[in-house]
């Protein structure tokens, strides 16, 4: 793929605008005593990604949301408290939240560009599984993270299930989800 003269320029141009523009920002003035060391030299820091305590709250107030739902009843469609399927359930949840998500499981590849790893995964994050055919890799089902610990990990989902029907919190290695499982996307 080859892309229009113009277009290489104006990238090239951006891209020197913004190393112009970054250098000058993070520029700072040197004295004459001071000793320039070359960035590769230099030790680096590395600081851990820490929630602020605000969105902790925020994940812990939509969890204890929607575990005050559990025991509602599974219907296909469903997306009130009268009753949920899994992505009305889901849908329900977030927007009380004001996190946006599509309607269905079918349109949640949509979201993959902000799929992480499983061992990546926390509270509040979206699990996306197949239906209830493992072969066909296509989400089909889905559900929030509520838990997550060393070996551990939670969900709370509406489940068809005849052993598990409506709204039910799943102890994820400690059923046949594993199997199902397609990816983790941060919300």
């Amino acid at each position: 793929m080859t892309l229009p003269k113009s277009t290489l320029a104006l990238f090239s141009c951006s891209l020197f605008f913004l190393v112009a523009c970054e250098s000058t920002v993070n520029a700072s003035p040197q004295t004459e005593q001071t000793k320039s060391v070359p960035a590769a030299q230099k030790p680096v820091k590395e600081v851990p990604l820490i929630a602020p305590k605000k969105q902790l709250k925020k994940e812990q107030e939509m969890i204890k949301f929607a575990r005050k739902h559990i025991g509602t009843k599974y219907v296909w469609g469903g997306n009130t408290p009268k009753g949920f399927d899994c992505s009305g359930f889901i849908k329900y949840v977030y927007n009380k939240y004001d996190i946006s998500i599509p309607r269905t499981t079918a349109a949640y590849p949509s979201l993959y560009y902000k799929k992480i790893a499983l061992k990546d995964a926390k509270v509040g994050d979206l699990i996306v599984f197949t239906g209830t055919n493992p072969k066909i890799r296509k989400p089909g089902h889905a559900g929030i993270i509520t838990e997550v610990g060393k070996h551990s990990l939670k969900f709370v989902h509406s489940s068809s299930s005849k052993k598990h029907f409506g709204v039910t919190e799943t102890d994820y290695y400690k059923s046949g989800y594993p199997k199902r499982y397609l990816t983790v996307v941060r919300m």
